[in-house]
């Protein structure tokens, strides 16, 4: 509608200048006539009337435009009923959350008698039967909200995302020339967040061109530095694909491990992770497993594998904690203890957040000195009811984060584990993060006689700016 608004405004435009123009010609002939001055006359007014007809379209189109209304705000815009059909789904999810949230149906197991009274083997079960359940409905409850969450939050990028024709035809032109196909373009540019652009795009004549290339082209028609996300192609061929470059990061990463296996096992018990999240995050995840050897390594590994999908999924850290805590209760009747590591590091500000679930201390090593992130709670798997400990650090250039599992702290004497860690860490001045994890294992072995007497694992992030 708004469209057809703006064709009939410019119709009108044109349809004035043309009858003013006619009329100046017409009157300019008719004296020129009437003066006896022939063709000259019929040149003249013709080219007056010309003269007469683009100034006033253009005058008529700047005036439309100095007095054209301001646009409405986002709200006065017509409701876009996909939208309003999302929230009605948020609205639902909440609303079955709370129903899963509230109490529950089965009664608690009544004693007579008061005080001691003791449970039979019937009510015993009864009662844990109804205590499983009641958490199990707490954990669906958090899984409802965390969709109606991730349900808006998908709908408002969408709703948010864009065509840029400005840029699509700016870019056009300068890919042309490196032989490629621009199909369309779509940005991503939300309050307060940073830009994201979708590029689909194909060679000709089976050329092949590095997305990097691409990227610079497109940084400098933006006036911003941008990069291909993490999981983009390295090379464009003539298959049509779409590519999505993000705003440059202003730090990366570097990292290294380095692993001990308790005793005479084939098999560590630890297991870690480390991957590139959307947003410019990088995560760092270590999970000790209960115990060593494969048994321990399939519940760290499930651990791991569970962290890696609820985070990918959209799911918070604490959530994705939670839920990992149900999941290792519920799985099984024996008891299955697993350790939760993480360190979440936005490449953007610098900021890392820790998570941490029973998991050993954290090392920061700054430029002179070392900073220690401490836990208190209890590994997942043990209580229903899970409370990890939160934190965050504002991290800076050459900065590093130190992760270990408990058999390299609890190698050393138990009264200064910490204080030697720090010392440890300190002794060997490099830069590099797998160097620096090497050295850390080998310094901590030294303080032991014979082999591992359990898993050692020790995880190093090393911060760079570009």
């Amino acid at each position: 509608m708004k469209q057809e608004e703006e064709r009939k405004v410019g119709h009108y435009a044109w349809l004035y200048g043309i009858v003013a123009g006619g009329c100046v010609a017409a009157m300019q002939i008719g004296v020129g006539l009437l003066q006896v001055e022939g063709e000259f006359a019929v040149m003249l007014g013709a080219a007056q009337g010309i003269l007469v007809c683009s100034l006033t379209v253009i005058c008529g189109s700047i005036m439309e435009w100095l007095f054209m209304p301001l646009p409405q705000e986002y709200e006065d815009r017509p409701v876009h009923p996909a939208r309003e059909r999302v929230r009605e789904y948020e609205t639902a999810f909440r609303s079955l959350a709370d129903s899963f949230s509230g109490p529950s149906n089965l009664e608690a197991v009544s004693l007579e008698g008061g005080g001691a009274a003791v449970l039979d083997m019937p009510s015993k079960t009864d009662l844990l039967w109804n205590t499983r359940l009641k958490e199990n409905r707490a954990a669906v409850a958090v899984q409802l909200n965390e969709m109606a969450h991730i349900m808006t939050d998908t709908v408002e990028h969408v709703w948010d995302t864009r065509t840029d024709e400005g840029l699509e035809l700016h870019l056009k032109r300068k890919l042309r020339a490196m032989g490629l196909l621009v199909h369309g373009v779509l940005v991503y540019c939300q309050e307060n967040k940073r830009q994201e652009v979708y590029l689909t795009v194909n060679t000709r004549r089976r050329r092949c061109v590095a997305v990097k290339e691409v990227a610079s082209v497109l940084s400098k028609l933006m006036k911003k530095s941008m990069m291909p996300a993490h999981d983009s192609r390295a090379f464009i061929g003539s298959e049509r694909i779409t590519l999505q470059f993000v705003e440059r990061t202003n730090f990366q990463v570097l990292y290294g491990i380095e692993k001990a296996v308790k005793g005479r096992e084939a098999i560590s018990g630890d297991n870690f992770s480390l991957y590139h999240c959307r947003e410019g995050r990088f995560i760092a995840a270590l999970s000790d497993g209960m115990g060593s050897g494969a048994e321990a390594y399939r519940e760290s590994e499930l651990v791991v594998d569970l962290l890696e999908q609820f985070l990918e999924a959209g799911f918070t850290k604490e959530t994705a904690a939670r839920m990992i805590n149900s999941a290792l209760i519920v799985r099984s009747d024996d008891q299955v203890f697993s350790t939760i590591d993480v360190s979440s590091l936005d490449l953007y500000t610098g900021v890392c957040e820790f998570l941490k679930v029973g998991a050993s201390t954290t090392f920061i090593r700054r430029e002179n000195w070392v900073e220690t992130i401490s836990s208190t709670s209890f590994p997942a798997g043990v209580f229903h009811k899970l409370e990890p400990d939160i934190s965050s650090k504002k991290l800076y250039d050459g900065d590093m984060v130190i992760m270990v599992t408990d058999g390299v702290m609890d190698a050393l004497p138990a009264a200064h584990q910490e204080a030697m860690m720090k010392d440890i860490i300190m002794e060997h001045d490099t830069g590099n993060p797998g160097e620096l994890a090497a050295y850390i294992l080998g310094r901590v072995r030294q303080y032991q006689d014979a082999e591992p007497v359990d898993d050692m694992t020790v995880l190093a992030v090393s911060l760079l700016k570009y």
